[in-house]
């Protein structure tokens, strides 16, 4: 595992082997139904085991039911305790007792009231912030949980024996455009290419790596039936789920790919429906390369955290 290097976008238009996911273990959050379903499909069918964790119980047990070498752990991603139940029955359930893969997917989308106008007359109301306790909060956790595993597993000093680990942040078009009344929702979103921007210069420390996939609309239950027939009649090209599954095996399937944002963009951007959007590339001689250089260097250096 190589340190973090500014590179080219990946090429997503050719095709790659997925026989190094083969017998690993995964962790999905939010992994029952939609696209948390999808990762789960993708990676059962490359010879995985899955765990999947979601508060949906029904869905969560038919898919356990269905599907091979998969497991339904009920957990409430927003809840510590439940995460912390989650990671040992999921170590528990691997064959080798490690956790090499982790998608943070849990996450929910709702009537936004910290852009609602409580009216002419009226005090402002508190605004439910239940968007941030599941998409930030819930995947704080998440990472927090991951990174405790991996390091455990591979030890704290870099070394050829260190086996490939990676966290898969879910982001969304939200966490890189302009999307009107939605200000959680978004700032949930573009937190994950921050939770990335922060680990991914000494994730390879420990042998690990995290990326983020952010998906286009996609017809799941995130949104309303009304909300996705608005979409449809004004034009927009929805993306597949099984694209952002192949995503997933695209990035775990190469241990090279660490500190980037893939988005799952139907076929209208690329032949595959899904590429690397190649924004958190810092160009060499730039101002902001210029200045991160700055902001590695007054890091502070401890127990190589930094470098």
């Amino acid at each position: 595992m190589t340190g973090f290097r500014h590179t080219n976008a990946v090429d997503c238009n050719t095709d790659f082997d997925t026989k190094s996911v083969k017998g690993k273990t995964a962790i999905i959050t939010g992994g029952a139904n939609g696209l948390g379903e999808a990762y789960a499909r993708a990676l059962v069918a490359a010879g995985s085991m899955v765990v999947i964790a979601d508060r949906d119980a029904q869905k969560g047990k038919k898919l356990e039911d269905e599907l091979k070498r998969v497991k339904f752990i009920a957990c409430d991603t927003a809840n510590w305790d439940d995460q912390v139940q989650l990671f040992q029955s999921a170590a528990s359930f691997s064959p080798t007792g490690k956790i090499s893969y982790v998608v943070a997917n849990a996450g929910i989308h709702r009537k936004d009231e910290v852009f609602a106008y409580d009216g002419d007359g009226k005090l402002p109301q508190k605004p439910d912030l239940a968007t941030i306790d599941v998409n930030l909060i819930g995947t704080l956790y998440t990472a927090k949980l991951a990174s405790h595993y991996f390091i455990k597993q591979n030890g704290q000093e870099p070394s050829t024996t260190q086996e490939d680990t990676c966290l898969i942040l879910i982001g969304s078009g939200a966490a890189f455009l302009d999307c009107p009344r939605a200000p959680q929702y978004c700032a949930t979103k573009w937190a994950m290419r921050g939770i990335m921007h922060s680990l991914r210069r000494t994730a390879f420390y420990y042998g690990s790596r995290v990326n983020v996939i952010s998906p286009w609309y996609v017809k799941t239950n995130i949104l309303s039936e009304e909300a996705f027939t608005h979409v449809t009649s004004v034009g927009v090209k929805f993306a597949e789920a099984s694209e952002a599954g192949e995503c997933l095996l695209r990035i775990l399937s190469d241990s090279t790919i660490n500190g980037r944002s893939f988005f799952v963009s139907g076929k209208k951007w690329s032949s595959r429906g899904y590429l690397d959007l190649d924004i958190d590339h810092y160009e060499d001689g730039s101002l902001i390369e210029d200045i991160q250089k700055d902001q590695v260097k007054s890091a502070p250096v401890e127990m190589g955290l930094f470098v």
